[in-house]
């Protein structure tokens, strides 16, 4: 109970954080109600990267007292702006109109669907500290450790936990500054609050917004948006459980809310430009109809929530580019002919992706041979079925029933750009799939389940002109559905919604349960007990040499202990390599097990079952117990302290 209380309250703390100081900025800068809610979450993410670069490079430790100056400065810059005449206008998203209770129940409908996403994960985990058994997982702990130890939230340090030396590497790091907020509590707690945060409440709001944005004459499209959103297979916390990418993954929870402040502030660019292009044909003499501070004050919210979702993950910004284009090329192409300078917007919107393509910026994802491979047919059933690779079940058939139908609609009658971005993100999705040749997807890691969230939050909007389309299939227009076909319908969707929960607990129990056939673990319940029980012993007197795939690679994050590989996926470097040479030759070389102690290596652990075996280090396994005391012993595991004294 303590823990989940703990888990509940980091949840709380991190919402505050994200929406309080986003939502603040969006207001000065002029923006209304929804609109600042939806963006809220990217402009947070924005200052707490920046201001823990800044803090980083002025040597003060990252806090909340840091991150409220920077937010204290973010608003101070928007309420500037605004009184120097940068104000956005055209913001007002049917402010009167709920959001979710615009259906009869609709915000119990939201939270019951939430619920069936979020219950089975809850109840695989079994506890609020539990680790997910993911290598990125991993990653993140001991990013959040290295973050509480150093006091060093900046993206350009951060990956100073992929190696053994601590040098500074490159890391978007938003989202560990805003989760390293959280004093005191647990690292997994934290990790788990903030995860449980950030996949859900900005994913179902920013969708929801986003639906109104897209469709203001719907009344009901952001209610059934955020439910479907909920509801989708292929959804932030979904993608945290099954491959565990946090910072990616929180970042397309925040991409919808940008992409609705993008539809909102271009439409009003565009209503003002055919204004404006009216009254010049009238009077040939007036000035340029391009509204300039308009246009500017929209371009820096923009840049505010772009920013935010580079530094929480590069090619979430690309992706939002990407639909930028789309949506401007698409709406704006009618007025080309009269005012070509539109033109410049989807141009200017690719040129940063071009730029990140063509130049060893993306070294880091370009390389990377993709997840999972799979025929061209699968790929087409994948998309076309609603079966993503990313926990595939009945009910994105479902959905996709919906969607389908709204595609169709979209593409003849508007808004022709949502057809056109579900074209281009689903052969994002094919390319990564299939590991095509064409590298289309080379800026998302060449991984389809990456692609499956910016693809469903495309499908989501899609389903709005899917159940236009149904309501008019079971009821004549210009009538109300009956009452007792609603309920049936209702009670039809209940059920659907309820048979995803025994394949959602079944997909979760994969990477969360102690145990699952087939599948390998960092942890193991007994050397976790063990390692608790022997922790202030440890702590202290040298740090634990063993394979980042064995458990002891956690206890950095999980214990505090200091471990000489805190991650998987290490680079080993030639001290690296001289290090584990000199732990095999320890127990008869006094020269090499000075040498372990001169690089801190207080304890050898060995373990027989890894989550992946690595070949670099399997020579640790082969040391005896003579090179010291073994401190405890499981049924497949050992640590020994190292004593050099006994040589």
């Amino acid at each position: 109970m303590t823990t989940l209380l703990l888990l509940l309250g980091c949840a709380a703390l991190v919402l505050v954080a994200v929406y309080v100081p986003g939502y603040a900025v969006a207001r000065l800068a002029g923006a209304h109600r929804l609109l600042s809610l939806a963006i809220a979450p990217a402009i947070a993410s924005a200052i707490a990267g920046t201001t823990a670069i800044l803090a980083g490079a002025a040597g003060l430790n990252w806090s909340l007292l840091p991150y409220a100056l920077g937010s204290l400065g973010a608003a101070g810059a928007a309420w500037g702006l605004r009184r120097a005449g940068l104000e956005l206008h055209g913001t007002a998203l049917q402010e009167r109109v709920p959001l979710l209770s615009v259906i009869p129940f609709g915000r119990w409908w939201t939270l019951g669907a939430a619920a069936i996403a979020v219950v089975p994960v809850a109840v695989a985990a079994g506890s609020a500290d539990r680790v997910l058994e993911r290598w990125d997982a991993l990653y993140h702990l001991s990013a959040l450790q290295r973050i509480r130890e150093t006091g060093n939230a900046s993206s350009l340090v951060i990956g100073s936990i992929s190696n053994s030396a601590g040098v500074p590497r490159t890391y978007p790091g938003a989202f560990h500054a805003l989760a390293s907020l959280v004093p005191s509590a647990p690292v997994p707690v934290v990790l788990n609050g903030a995860v449980l945060a950030l996949a859900i409440v900005p994913w179902i709001l920013g969708t929801a917004v986003l639906a109104r944005a897209v469709f203001p004459r719907v009344r009901w499209a952001s209610a059934a948006a955020a439910i479907i959103a909920a509801l989708a297979p292929a959804s932030p916390i979904d993608l945290w459980v099954h491959l565990s990418p946090t910072p990616n993954l929180v970042g397309f929870s925040m991409m919808p809310g940008v992409l609705a402040a993008a539809v909102v502030l271009w439409r009003d660019v565009l209503r003002v430009v055919r204004i404006r292009l009216r009254r010049r044909d009238a009077h040939p003499e007036l000035p340029a109809p391009v509204p300039v501070r308009r246009l500017a004050a929209s371009l820096l919210m923009l840049a505010a929530g772009g920013t935010g979702l580079a530094l929480m993950h590069p090619n979430v910004a690309v992706m939002a580019l990407i639909l930028l284009a789309v949506l401007t090329g698409v709406t704006g192409m009618p007025l080309w002919r009269r005012l070509p300078v539109l033109a410049l917007a989807p141009a200017l919107a690719l040129v940063p992706i071009a730029v990140l393509a063509w130049t060893p910026l993306a070294s880091m994802v370009t390389g990377y041979g993709g997840g999972l491979v799979v025929p061209w047919w699968s790929a087409f059933g994948e998309i076309a079925l609603g079966l993503l690779t990313v926990w595939p079940m009945t009910i994105g058939v479902v959905i996709a029933i919906l969607w389908w139908p709204g595609l169709f609609r979209t593409a003849a009658s508007g808004p022709r750009w949502l057809a056109a971005a579900w074209l281009i993100v689903a052969i994002l999705y094919y390319d990564a799939a299939v590991d095509s040749s064409w590298n289309l997807s080379a800026l998302f890691y060449r991984g389809q389940d990456r692609i499956a969230l910016p693809l469903t939050t495309l499908t989501t909007l899609l389903a709005v002109p899917g159940l236009q389309v149904l309501r008019h299939v079971v009821a004549r227009p210009g009538t109300t559905v009956r009452r007792p076909l609603a309920a049936a319908l209702a009670a039809l969707a209940i059920v659907l919604a309820g048979t995803s929960v025994p394949i959602r607990f079944a997909d979760a129990a994969k990477n969360l349960s102690w145990e699952y056939p087939g599948r390998g673990r960092f942890l193991q319940h007994d050397e976790v007990e063990a390692f608790t029980a022997h922790a202030e012993e440890i702590r202290g007197n040298g740090a634990i040499l063993a394979s980042p795939f064995s458990g002891a690679s956690h206890m950095y994050a999980v214990l505090g202990l200091d471990v000489y590989f805190p991650v998987a996926g290490v680079s080993l470097t030639t001290a690296d390599r001289t290090v584990m040479e000199a732990a095999e030759n320890a127990a008869t070389d006094p020269a090499a097990c000075r040498l372990l102690g001169t690089k801190g290596i207080g304890y050898i652990y060995q373990d027989r079952r890894l989550y992946a075996f690595s070949e670099e280090f399997s020579a640790l396994d082969m040391i005896g117990p003579e090179i010291g005391t073994v401190v405890f012993e499981t049924d497949h595991s050992r640590l020994i302290e190292i004593d050099c004294a006994t040589q």
